[in-house]
């Protein structure tokens, strides 16, 4: 294998890296804000609250998945991505105030 493409291939792994320690990190603070907020929501923000962490449960146990890195182009991928977008922009549009809100949470 050429110097380039093993560059290449090593570059990509720790971008998968990096976006995977994002995606637990933002698992963790979208469960720890539905937790906070569960506890005073009204009805209206306990249906949306679900829904979040419908997504939320599907996005962590998708991530997890053995061969979640296999195919960048799958529609398995395709699926990753649009989850973690979505729960991204809902991060960000919900809590980005708040205190634990990192940066690469951003969408």
């Amino acid at each position: 294998m050429a110097d380039g493409e093993t560059a290449l291939k090593f570059q990509l792994i720790i971008q998968d890296e990096a976006a995977l320690d994002r995606d637990r990190a933002l698992v963790a603070f979208l469960k720890a804000r539905i937790a906070e907020r569960a506890k005073a929501a009204e009805e209206e923000e306990e249906r949306l609250l679900a829904g979040v962490n419908r997504s939320l449960l599907e996005f962590e146990e998708k991530f997890e998945h053995p061969h979640r890195g296999d195919d960048r182009h799958s529609f398995f991928a395709g699926q990753m991505q649009a989850l973690g977008w979505s729960l991204r922009c809902t991060a960000f549009a919900a809590f980005s105030e708040h205190p634990d809100f990192r940066q690469d949470f951003r969408p």
